[in-house]
């Protein structure tokens, strides 16, 4: 989702920034293995102000999505493609997205709130940052579908885990060279209509 379908690079850095404050540390920490993920979503979260899941919902009220997307993924649905929007970002914008975009699926992290919409300090983690392909494996065998007639797009290396399990990987402007050695296409410019001429043919 962050920086293929919304021009924003991640959900949880926009909130970090809005708010100035820095998690490079909890971040280092989950890559190096010494967290999971649904701590690294806590200590995220932690950084915040006590706040109301309205506040999230403002901040990311001017998020624009990528010129062309919507047609991409009119025109998969149209050929009969099932499509999913797949990030370790936040439900909160995800959602904002498919309303315009109507994907088949979404799958995103969420913010725990009470009856309020105060937020708790905890997420939902569905999601994991380097183990997206766990939600596609999840996919195919719910739809009874190969991973090998799924396709797959991403931008960085954190997309890898995902890519490389898939019949068709291609890599949206690609942020990293680690994504570039292991994807089967690569789309270096704005135009993400792009991917339809090997979608559609």
């Amino acid at each position: 989702m962050d920086g293929v379908i919304a021009e924003e690079d991640s959900s949880w850095i926009t909130i970090h920034k809005y708010f100035g404050v820095d998690n490079s540390k909890s971040f280092k920490d989950y890559l190096d293995g010494k967290i999971d993920y649904s701590e690294f979503m806590r200590r995220d979260i932690s950084l915040w102000p006590k706040m109301n899941i309205k506040t999230i919902e403002n901040i990311f009220q001017n998020t624009k999505i990528i010129e062309g997307a919507k047609q991409v993924v009119t025109e998969c649905k149209k050929k009969g493609y099932i499509t999913a929007l797949v990030s370790a970002g936040l439900d909160v914008l995800a959602n904002k997205i498919n309303k315009e975009l109507e994907f088949d699926y979404v799958f995103a992290n969420g913010l725990t709130i009470d009856q309020n919409g105060n937020l708790l300090g905890t997420g939902i983690c569905r999601v994991e940052l380097l183990r997206k392909d766990k939600v596609l494996t999840n996919l195919s065998k719910q739809l009874e579908i190969p991973l090998s007639q799924f396709v797959a797009i991403g931008d960085s290396k954190y997309d890898i885990a995902m890519l490389e399990i898939v019949g068709l990987s291609i890599a949206f402007n690609p942020k990293d060279e680690e994504i570039k050695r292991v994807v089967d296409i690569i789309i270096e410019n704005n135009d993400i209509n792009k991917i339809l001429n090997y979608l559609l043919n």
